[in-house]
């Protein structure tokens, strides 16, 4: 199965130029969903009582529940979508989708996508779904999603593992996946996959896009025609987001941002990363009021590198912790009081000795 072409210039042009029906956007939002069980950890979990809240929230705010690929393809071609689009998405298949997520979500008959790691599922651990419960959810309105067989991090190669092993390794997780994706609720199987603890490089990119694959992340942020569709960002949602966050995140518009230079993730000891970003004429971004933070450093200082709010640097005040980090760079709406254009970007640093950390 083959997604749609990626958006062409001449779309986000037209999209820029005519601007949308009051009715209809051109971003939408996806949230992330792990566990929605209490006895989970915490970190990747939400409670049955707060995830019907969540819902109940979304139904009162009259979003667009749409299917995770009729937005993703929409976008891609530069289309319109209705306002307040959003999409549903859970990932690793944890049996409390069916016990705990799809009686919320089938009482208001919303689509949802679920990503898989074939593994878990063939080999039956404990806490995950079965294929014929997949199957099932299919039945009541669900996608499936690759999530690679393993669930291993993509961007690290093994010891001695060559380059070469190491691109075949990756799309062997990615293939296989599918494959077997495909024979158990091929039915269901949308073109769309969900990088393993949200982690992507350049390379892990190519790779993807070889496969004819869109791509989800793990950062934060809205989708809009101009967004990366290779990593497309979620708003993962957990023990601890306060109701005015969540609604935060609801609200939020995709900042379109473009790198200016290389593109790249992984950081060193003493690296303190520049991330420099130009955004495409939108005269709605209040640019006087942009801002950026780092993962536990807080605001970062922002340098404009021309008189026209074009281009921006935003450096980190210090290295970043080993592990996973994020700079999120946000803006106020002008027409859209409490709307904030949204962009993230991941950063990932190995420990001093060149070793990956432990999850």
């Amino acid at each position: 199965m083959r997604c749609r072409s990626l958006p062409s210039l001449a779309a986000i042009v037209v999209l820029l130029l005519t601007g949308c029906e009051s009715h209809a956007a051109a971003s939408g939002v996806v949230l992330m969903y792990h566990h929605v069980d209490s006895s989970t950890p915490a970190v990747t979990s939400i409670s049955p009582t707060v995830f019907r809240e969540q819902m109940a929230f979304l139904e009162r705010e009259d979003v667009h529940v749409m299917p995770l690929f009729d937005l993703l393809a929409a976008l891609a071609e530069g289309e319109a979508v209705p306002d307040r689009s959003i999409a549903i998405t859970f990932d690793d298949g944890y049996r409390s989708v069916l016990t705990e997520a799809l009686p919320v979500l089938e009482a208001r008959a919303w689509p949802f996508t679920v990503f898989v790691n074939t593994e878990a599922i063939d080999a039956g651990y404990g806490g995950y779904l079965s294929w014929d419960e997949l199957r099932l959810l299919g039945r009541q309105g669900a996608t499936i999603g690759n999530h690679s067989v393993t669930h291993t991090h993509l961007v690290r190669r093994t010891t001695d593992e060559s380059e070469r092993e190491w691109r075949l390794r990756v799309t062997s997780e990615i293939v296989d996946a599918n494959e077997r994706l495909e024979s158990e609720v091929g039915d269901y199987l949308v073109p769309v996959f969900a990088y393993p603890y949200g982690e992507y490089t350049v390379e892990v990119k190519s790779i993807v896009r070889e496969q004819g694959l869109y791509a989800m992340g793990q950062q934060s942020g809205a989708i809009g025609v101009s967004s990366d569709f290779l990593a497309l960002p979620r708003y993962p949602v957990a023990t601890g987001l306060e109701p005015d966050d969540f609604a935060l995140r609801i609200r939020s518009l995709p900042l379109p941002a473009r790198f200016v230079g290389e593109e790249r993730h992984i950081v060193g000891d003493d690296d303190r990363p520049v991330l420099r970003l130009a955004l495409d004429e939108n005269d709605d971004i209040r640019r006087d009021a942009l801002a950026c933070y780092a993962t536990g450093q807080g605001a970062m200082a922002i340098e404009w590198r021309s008189s026209e709010m074009r281009e921006f640097s935003a450096r980190a005040e210090q290295p970043f912790r080993p592990g996973r980090s994020k700079v999120n760079c946000t803006a106020p709406s002008r027409a859209n009081a409490g709307s904030y254009y949204w962009y993230s970007h991941l950063w990932m640093r190995p420990l001093s000795d060149g070793r990956w950390y432990d999850e």
